[in-house]
């Protein structure tokens, strides 16, 4: 094949799939998967826009429950409850009393995230490209892919706010206020869900499944850490369908709190960077990112797990008892499963949270707060990855 018709043919990929000249750096390129994946990445908008649209209108022509369509647009399972409080197996509040209106669980729950798995995309790019976009450029940050940078952090900022914001909320109105963690396990199991917590823990579910396809199609240029990414974004997905499933929502609202209060700080100082704000603002912002880490993902994240092995069994917070067909699902031997990926998970964060020690030291030390690490290729990119704030080097 001659570069004429190799560039004539090639679908367009992102930048950082290409060799130096802007071109397929082998025919091996021009598989099946890199074609599909060009495609959907051009089309981030009108893809989902097109399904979002159809789903929609078929669901306008007869707008009942019995449409399935209805199952992608709304939560499904309801159950109409009398009396206006939560049985026994449901996430009540402090009071006992909520909507008369409560969820259960069943496979057309997977409807409903995979529609927000769409939306999540059409959402993303909209975001990024016609509002942090402009931002950044007004902003006057210079450089393609440190606007890019800005842009997939903004949208960190917006979505991690909005969920954590949901998730202490749901945590206020429950008895596990702020982190009484015996109660994860009280009145177990809590199988039936106000219409908050379900579309909550559905959505959030269909957000880091978003993320796997962000990595998979490689929406963001891969890092250093991309292999440590993964693992992380899987073992997270497994954690929430498990939690799900399996009727521990409540530990799961508490680690997802955890998680995104850390996450708006860490983005927040990463976008502060992209902006070039003067290094004191800069490494002030990182030592507070640095505690807000320390104490969400490793001392509260440290409590849950501490409650998953002691708390979990005891005989006087629940029934510890093997019945699935009653959603029992809590033995002494289950809560290891449990605390297997939670052990996974703090792995990886702790991996991390070395990375980010190096970097306080070079705080300390009076520099700023960058690091040595990079990118999987050169660039004058100040490079920090999803859950790594560390890897900030600039190659200019």
């Amino acid at each position: 094949m001659t570069k004429k018709n190799k560039s004539s043919n090639s679908t367009p990929i992102p930048t950082w799939q290409k060799g130096e000249k802007g071109e397929l750096e082998t025919p091996k390129e021009q598989r099946i998967w890199p074609r599909i994946s060009s495609y959907i990445i051009e089309r981030q908008i009108e893809i989902p826009l097109k399904i979002i649209s159809a789903v929609f209108l078929s669901y306008i022509v007869s707008p009942t429950s019995l449409n399935p369509f209805s199952k992608f647009l709304f939560i499904s399972y309801p159950i109409q409850l009398n009396n206006h409080s939560v049985p026994h197996g449901g996430d009540d509040d402090e009071e006992g009393i909520m909507s008369s209106v409560v969820y259960g669980k069943g496979y057309w729950d997977f409807a409903f995230i995979t529609f927000w798995v769409i939306i999540f995309t059409l959402t993303r790019e909209f975001m990024m490209k016609f509002v942090l976009k402009p931002f950044g450029i007004w902003a006057g940050i210079k450089g393609q892919r440190k606007v890019t940078r800005f842009m997939e952090q903004g949208y960190v900022v917006i979505y991690c706010t909005i969920s954590c914001t949901v998730g202490l909320k749901i945590m206020r109105e429950s008895p596990y206020w702020f982190y009484e963690t015996k109660y994860f396990w009280v009145d177990y199991p809590h199988y039936l869900l106000t219409p908050l917590v379900k579309s909550y823990y559905l959505i959030q579910f269909a957000f880091w499944l978003q993320q796997i396809l962000v990595l998979t199609l490689q929406l963001e240029k891969p890092r250093k850490d991309f292999l440590e990414l993964v693992a992380h974004h899987i073992i997270t997905c497994l954690l929430i369908g498990g939690s799900y499933l399996f009727n521990f929502t409540r530990i799961g609202n508490a680690v997802f709190v955890s998680m995104d209060f850390s996450d708006i700080w860490l983005a927040i100082a990463k976008s502060m960077k992209y902006m070039e704000f003067p290094g004191t603002v800069t490494d002030v912002m990182f030592v507070f990112f640095m505690i807000t880490w320390a104490y969400t993902r490793h001392y509260l994240y440290g409590w849950i797990m501490y409650s998953t092995f002691f708390e979990s069994c005891s005989p006087e917070n629940n029934e510890c008892i093997w019945d699935p067909l009653r959603g029992y699902w809590l033995t002494w031997w289950s809560r290891y499963i449990i605390l297997l990926g939670l052990t996974l998970l703090q792995f990886l964060m702790i991996y991390w949270f070395a990375l980010i020690l190096r970097i306080a030291w070079r705080v300390v030390s009076g520099k700023n707060a960058e690091d040595t690490r990079s990118d999987t290729e050169n660039d004058s990119d100040v490079c920090i990855s999803p859950e790594n704030p560390t890897n900030t080097k600039k190659t200019d």
